[in-house]
């Protein structure tokens, strides 16, 4: 346990970038047609990104007060669905994330730390 509370506090640092509002904007312009097809409410790629990685931080932020017992139950279940398996509307670019640095480094730390907060939660 000792360990994984040690590697997330390595990445905590990481997690708090700047938001990666260009590659964003670069997606829905790539995928324009995609986004077009989607219903309003599913259509808000910057607001649903950042509800993703807002429960993994405030997540990070119990465990590492010591207050992993505190942590709201519909937080947890949260933490167990991938960005791309909750919001699903945007699995048309799934694939294509590599192409877009700034997100995919912000993808890839929030996605190593909800599964090692998994772990934490599980315990």
């Amino acid at each position: 346990m000792e360990n994984i509370v040690q590697k997330l506090n390595e990445i905590k640092n990481k997690l708090h970038r700047p938001f990666p509002y260009r590659d964003c904007d670069r997606i829905h312009e790539d995928f324009q047609a995609e986004f077009l097809k989607l219903a309003e409410e599913e259509n808000s790629l910057n607001a649903d990104f950042n509800t993703y990685c807002a429960n993994i931080e405030g997540t990070l932020s119990y465990v590492l007060k010591g207050k992993t017992a505190e942590i709201p139950e519909g937080q947890i279940a949260l933490l167990e669905i991938s960005f791309f398996d909750f919001f699903q509307q945007y699995r048309f670019f799934e694939t294509h994330i590599i192409r877009y640095t700034d997100f995919l480094e912000q993808y890839k730390y929030h996605e190593e730390a909800r599964k090692l907060l998994l772990q934490v939660v599980r315990s």
